[in-house]
Formats: structure tokens, sequence, C-alpha cells
């Protein structure tokens, strides 16, 4: 009993590091004003940096420096497009097909810079010098996520994005090929910017179908009835069936993590060859 910290310690300390993270963003903030940032892309900026410093759990001043430091450097680009010859473009893809689809583009010269808030690939590709990109994908937990980074940095592998328990690596296809990863005419980009398959839309169907048969049993079918066993039927089978609905919820999400872990999650040769989403 005697090493266990004082009561109410605990919660101190957490309180001191938001105290600690608020201020230094709020420093941050106030150098790249006088550096002549708008509010707009300083906003930006610094809530992009914000989420990197949660998502990897360590403080800002270890991860990014000095505030004063890191406005300099930031400033030396131009604010509104620190890289203005790039080619930027942001798209989704359902869990069944991100990693598939990830290696497409990236066959295609384009390097996922992050996984934003909605869970979309933010990517960037320079038309002028562009490299082919390799990626994977691995179930890690959040208290994982420096661990599981720092084994794999060996092979070359860096974190460009998390969400939920989904965590994604890439690295340069020269790691592997060396000068043919380059491009010598990248492919335009694709028409559209969202890839969902139809396992997916049939999940969405399927919930959907539930929620209205339950609205319909609850506000119409049972008032007009007006037999009082069998509300008392659907009051009762109501959360039952909701408890058991969540519960096979949970169920198949734990099995889809499970298989999605046994899948291989470093991409085989000729990865670039998938076969279109809706064909799930």
């Amino acid at each position: 009993m005697g090493d266990l910290p004082p009561h109410g310690t605990e919660h101190a300390d957490q309180s001191g590091r938001a105290d600690l993270t608020t201020g230094y963003f709020a420093e941050l903030t106030r150098h790249l004003y006088e550096q002549g940032w708008t509010q707009q892309h300083t906003a930006a900026l610094v809530a992009e940096l914000a989420d990197h410093a949660a998502d990897s759990g360590t403080e800002p001043y270890a991860e990014f420096g000095q505030p004063a430091a890191l406005a300099l450097q930031l400033a030396a680009g131009d604010p509104s497009d620190p890289d203005p010859g790039a080619e930027r473009w942001v798209w989704t893809a359902d869990a069944y097909v991100d990693q598939a689809m990830m290696n497409r583009f990236g066959a295609q010269g384009r390097e996922i810079e992050r996984v934003d808030r909605l869970g979309r690939f933010v990517s960037r590709r320079d038309p002028c010098a562009s490299l082919r990109w390799e990626y994977r994908r691995d179930i890690v937990d959040r208290r994982n996520r420096s661990q599981h980074a720092a084994s794999l940095a060996p092979d070359s592998w860096e974190p460009c994005g998390y969400w939920l328990y989904l965590a994604y690596y890439k690295r340069p296809l020269a790691v592997t090929v060396g000068p043919a990863a380059a491009l010598v005419e990248p492919p335009d980009r694709p028409a559209r910017s969202a890839y969902f398959t139809r396992r997916l839309y049939a999940h969405l169907a399927w919930l959907l179908v539930c929620l209205t048969s339950v609205i319909l049993l609850a506000t119409v079918i049972a008032p007009a009835a007006g037999n009082s066993g069998l509300q008392h039927g659907l009051m009762v089978g109501m959360p039952t069936g909701a408890a058991l609905g969540l519960l096979l919820g949970v169920w198949l999400l734990r099995r889809r993590r499970q298989q999605m872990r046994r899948a291989a999650s470093v991409p085989s040769p000729g990865h670039e060859n998938v076969a279109p989403p809706g064909s799930g």
C-alpha cells in the first residue's frame, strides 16, 4: 500500500498533461499568426497536429519540439500550400477493400500522408518525380501503436494513419525493387473518390430493414391492434431483441477483426491488379 500514489494524483497528472497540451497549441497558434499565417490555415494545421499527438500518445513538446521553432520551420513554406506543385487527392474505401485500393493507387505514385477524422485517405503525388509506394494494414490497439511502429521501422515501414483499431503503414517500393519504382508517366486521377463494396451495402440495407421493422411494430401495428398482450410482448421482446442484436454485432465485429488479423498484411507482387471494389 505504501507504493500507491496519493488519492487524486493520477487525475491531477492527466489534468496537467491536458493543460500542457492546450498551452502548447495556443502558443503555436500565436507564433503562426506572427509569421503571417491566416486564421483558416492555422486552425486546420493546429487541429491536424493535435490529432497526430493524440493518436501517438506523446506530449507535443516531445513530438514537435518548441512551438516557436516549429512555427519558424512551417513558415519557411507557403502557409496556403507548403508544396504547391504536388497533386493532392482525398479518397475513401471500406475495410473490405481499403488495403487493396491503397496499393493500387500507391503503384500509381500516390503517397498517403494521413487518415483524417472521417477515415479518408489524404494522398499526394509529385508529378515531376513520382515514385511507387506500397502499404500494409494491421490490427493494433491504441496503446500498442508506438511499439508496433517501432517493430516495423527496420523494414522501412512508417505509420501513415490510424482509424479505430486499424493501423496503416507505408514505404517506398524502391526499398524492395530499387530504381524500378520510379514512374515515367503517372496515370490521371481516378474519376471517383469513394470505393465501397457490395458487402458493406448489404450490411447497411439489413440494418435499415431491422430498424424499419422495429419502428413499424412500435408505432403502427401494436397501437392499431389494441391488443394489450401484443403490446406487452413488444415491450419485453424489443429490448431483448436489441440486447441480442448488440451481442451479435459485437461477436461479428470480433470475428471480422480476427479475419483481418489473419489476412496477409504485406502486399504481394502484382497488387496493382486489383479486382473492382463492387465485385466483393
